[in-house]
């Protein structure tokens, strides 16, 4: 059976958003409202999964998320792309904990109270460094002053609660390197429309803007070992556990969406065989390369040539998804796009992972340094 393996992974967690899934049409849950799928993923999708059991959440690997991802892609790209936002958050504060111990708390909350977390880190930002900011920090009695906008931001109208990055530097002239948390009540949280094209629209992504946000010091997590504390191949280890993260959860994702393309081009039973040959053989090219970075993931492996491997991997999957989509598409025929908006959904929506930082070009200096 097509995508057996991550419907089991899904059904083992999330059994309520499968049977929503496999009963609803792909088109409408994309051309639905964004509150459907939010409500859905806040009540029956386990925002916890991720996070640890000690804390109250789900503990489950990274090889079986990434399965979940897959699978949701299939049927609800947007639905995917909200849980990669989220997913990527909340496990990269998950493995963080090492550098910001105190970030815990807001774990133990995200997985009792099955909590949406948005994602306002830089990955929203062409060759930025995860955890790198251009929020303006101000340090005040009551707490720090964050200003500035994300754009696009996943779930913005439906979050519970957001992170973000913060390079705050201290009177001293010392930068220090922070996650800070704000709430989706706030009133100096803002949000303006962004997202204007149809494809991917129920993730919700438009601009979120922290005006004068005061983040009291108990919601500003500052690293315990900043960069000039760990050796040259430590470096920067706390931005690396979220862009990994991020790489596995979002080609996960896309590869659901191509996977989706895939089924139906191999359903028709159009095309030669040598054409449905090269659809199979890069789609398990492409599980078992997402398969082996969640492996490394699962094995706490981190470091710059982890981050390496890891954007190495999504590029390879990247264009994976690129042949199959287009190979499928082609054997699907004229027909199938004047007749299913679906097939033509899907083609464009598969696309859209290129967009996701960071971008090949800025990759290349550091893929070739670390793997050549």
């Amino acid at each position: 059976m097509f995508l057996s393996e991550e419907r089991n992974a899904a059904l083992a967690c999330i059994p309520d958003v499968v049977a929503v899934l496999e009963k609803t049409s792909l088109i409408e849950l994309e051309r639905g409202d964004s509150k459907q799928l939010a409500t859905l993923f806040r009540t029956v999708g386990a925002p916890g999964l991720s996070i640890a059991k000690a804390l109250g959440g789900g503990g489950l690997s990274a090889v079986n998320l990434a399965q979940v991802h897959t699978w949701v892609g299939a049927h609800c790209p947007s639905l995917a792309v909200m849980m990669t936002m989220h997913h990527h958050t909340v496990a990269g504060m998950m493995a963080a904990s090492r550098f910001f111990p105190d970030i815990q708390g807001v774990l133990g909350l995200v997985a009792r109270d099955n909590l949406l977390v948005a994602s306002g880190f830089a990955e929203g930002r062409a060759h930025a460094n995860i955890l790198e900011s251009t929020l303006s920090v101000e340090k005040t009695a009551a707490g720090y002053l964050v200003s500035g906008s994300k754009k696009p931001c996943t779930m913005t109208h439906h979050f519970d609660a957001i992170t973000f990055g913060v390079n705050y530097v201290d009177p001293q002239g010392q930068t220090h390197i922070g996650i800070g948390l704000g709430l989706a009540g706030d009133p100096n949280i803002q949000r303006n429309k962004f997202w204007s094209v149809p494809h991917l629209q129920a993730a919700d992504s438009h601009e979120v803007i922290f005006n004068k946000l005061l983040v009291p010091e108990a919601m500003m997590y500052f690293s315990k070992a900043v960069d000039h504390q760990l050796d040259d191949v430590q470096q920067g280890t706390g931005e690396h556990l979220f862009a990994i993260w991020f790489q596995l959860l979002a080609s996960a994702s896309y590869l659901g969406m191509a996977s989706a393309l895939a089924s139906k081009a191999l359903a028709c039973n159009k095309g030669s065989q040598d054409d449905r040959a090269m659809l199979l053989i890069d789609l398990q090219g492409a599980t078992m390369a997402i398969r082996g970075l969640a492996d490394a993931i699962d094995q706490n492996r981190f470091l710059r040539a982890d981050l390496a491997r890891a954007q190495a991997t999504r590029f390879a999957v990247q264009e994976a998804i690129n042949r199959i989509s287009t190979r499928a598409f082609e054997i699907l025929g004229g027909m199938a796009f004047m007749s299913s908006e679906e097939v033509a959904y899907l083609l464009v929506a598969t696309r859209v992972l290129a967009f996701h930082p960071t971008s090949r070009l800025a990759s290349v200096p550091f893929l070739c340094e670390q793997l050549s």
